[in-house]
């Protein structure tokens, strides 16, 4: 009889000990939910640098690239950057109730040019290295903010930081795809005259040239 009530003690003991580890234990987050709730809020990891001669002929300055960067800035101004907008490839059309933003985007300074452009937009071939053939959405929804801080992590890391050899970059952005890319290469590279305007928005402090829709 006292082996059973030991025994039912030490069951008690044991059972009070699972229930009160489960207790207190927190439960974990998932690291990469479905559908981030802040755009771009840590794009740094996604970056990618480049050191091809159809995204980089020679040295890209890294002065250029923060002009570049405030050129963004300025020519976005009148919207919110906190708000998300539709982006949508050439000959695509909006699918969503946001506000829409055509694309490319270009904004150039001197040797430097950041550019927003659906990667579903750029010629098969002629994208990123190491995702030629994944299948890209041509709209997808990002907020003004978070680009920038895509382009502005692609500067730092693959421009300015490169003390040798300034290299050109890109990350892919988008809550629901990540299917617009965020470029920064040599300005007049291949590249940059390969993605053409032509529905979108193309600034630049050397011509002045404004393209807007």
């Amino acid at each position: 009889m006292a082996k059973v009530i030991q025994l039912r003690s030490l069951f008690a003991f044991v059972c009070i000990m699972i229930i009160g580890t489960a207790f207190a234990t927190p439960l974990e987050m998932p690291t990469q939910p479905a559908l981030p709730v802040s755009v771009g809020s840590n794009p740094r990891p996604l970056k990618t640098c480049v050191g091809m001669t159809g995204w980089i002929t020679d040295r890209i300055e890294p002065k250029d690239c923060r002009d570049a960067l405030d050129l963004f800035r300025r020519a976005e101004g009148n919207k919110r950057g906190s708000q998300l907008f539709d982006f949508y490839a050439p000959g695509a059309k909006p699918k969503s109730t946001y506000l829409t933003l055509a694309t490319p985007r270009k904004y150039a300074a001197r040797t430097c040019t950041v550019t927003v452009a659906m990667v579903a937009g750029i010629p098969q071939g002629y994208r990123p290295p190491g995702v030629q053939f994944q299948h890209w959405q041509p709209n997808d929804l990002a907020t003004l903010d978070g680009l920038r801080q895509a382009a502005r992590a692609v500067v730092e890391d693959c421009v300015q930081r490169m003390e040798h050899k300034a290299l050109a970059g890109w990350q892919p952005m988008g809550i629901l795809a990540k299917s617009i890319g965020v470029f920064v290469w040599k300005t007049e590279s291949f590249m940059d005259r390969l993605v053409q305007v032509s529905n979108g928005l193309a600034i630049s402090s050397v011509v002045n040239e404004t393209l807007t829709v």
